[in-house]
């Protein structure tokens, strides 16, 4: 048996060996008004949604929603994983290696192992249709216009990738291209070293780019954003999170500055869903809800690690690196 063999069944027996739900509670819900440069308001916790966890693959680092199920990232065992959405575990995908993001499009499913710069593409049945190398230091994917889109800053390159997984552009770009996201007419890549946003079409043709502002007033305080470490486009807003300064910058989607919001600082996983924002933040075991104006709603505080963030249009789904679960948001005024 070769290790890619004894690897698959290890993890599939581990993961059947383990109940599904952890369980059940009531998350605990700390309101703030807070704005820019603002200090949090102290309420009272106020109880509105129903929490419940089930077990996954050993550090899980990614989940995503492709319109009909979840589908995990699970590092630690070096499989994929697809969920319904009442929690139950579907499909495995042994893809060796360490997958760490994922991305859907196209009718199949994209995973990225960031340490050996290869993406493993997956039919709807979490079957490996084929594995590929993509770059040195591969950091973001997207999917968008037929094709799989993945940054690299250690190449300065984005590369343009067909269903069949064969390289149809390879775009040099002149920056440290890192976070990426999309909207309905182009895909924006983050430079890592300035603050620059870049657009580019489906043929991969420089659509344009534009500047946010480098240095932001804190209290007071002048902070540099440093690095963008999640990027994220809404239909009225983009949203760019900055973990090393705990805050998530709002731009209109021409790239003019909207407004700051704080939140807790470490690596963020970004979702939108509800007409809301979704903030995951990995070291303070926390989600934040945040207004399409930019106002936190509210703080949820869950513990654990929370290392993704997804949201099914109605609940939002987090996996938790440290207790290797799959946390189910629900709203209380919609839980039967």
């Amino acid at each position: 048996m070769n290790t890619r063999e004894w690897r698959s069944k290890l993890s599939r027996a581990l993961i059947a060996g383990m109940a599904v739900v952890v369980g059940v509670a009531v998350v605990s819900e700390i309101v703030s008004d807070r704005d820019e440069g603002g200090a949090p308001v102290d309420v009272d916790p106020d109880p509105t949604f129903r929490s419940e966890s089930f077990v996954v693959g050993h550090d899980p680092r990614d989940v995503i929603f492709d319109g009909e199920k979840l589908w995990v990232a699970e590092s630690g065992f070096g499989t994929v994983t697809s969920y319904g959405l009442e929690g139950q575990r579907l499909d495995t995908a042994d893809v060796d290696g360490q997958p760490a993001m994922l991305a859907a499009g196209g009718g199949f499913v994209w995973a990225l192992d960031a340490d050996d710069g290869s993406v493993t593409q997956l039919d709807n049945n979490a079957e490996v249709l084929r594995h590929f190398q993509i770059g040195d230091q591969p950091v973001g994917m997207e999917f968008f216009g037929q094709h799989l889109w993945v940054t690299d800053p250690g190449r300065h390159s984005l590369s343009k990738i067909t269903l069949q997984g064969g390289l149809a552009r390879l775009l040099e770009v002149g920056v440290s291209p890192g976070a990426i996201t999309k909207t309905p007419e182009q895909v924006l890549i983050a430079d890592g070293d300035s603050p620059t946003v870049t657009g580019f079409d489906a043929a991969g043709e420089i659509v344009g780019s534009f500047d946010y502002p480098g240095s932001l007033d804190i209290g007071g305080l002048t902070h540099v954003p440093g690095t963008p470490t999640a990027f994220l486009s809404t239909p009225e807003s983009l949203w760019i999170a900055f973990g090393d300064i705990g805050q998530v910058m709002r731009l209109t989607p021409a790239g003019t500055y909207s407004g700051l919001t704080r939140v807790p600082t470490g690596p963020l996983s970004l979702a939108w869903g509800g007409d809301e924002l979704w903030v995951a933040s990995a070291d303070a075991g926390s989600v934040t809800r945040i207004s399409r104006d930019g106002e936190i709603i509210a703080t949820h505080m869950l513990g654990g690690k929370p290392a993704g963030i997804a949201h099914d249009g109605e609940h939002a789904w987090i996996v938790d690196e440290d207790s290797n679960v799959l946390v189910m948001l629900t709203p209380l005024a919609i839980v039967p």
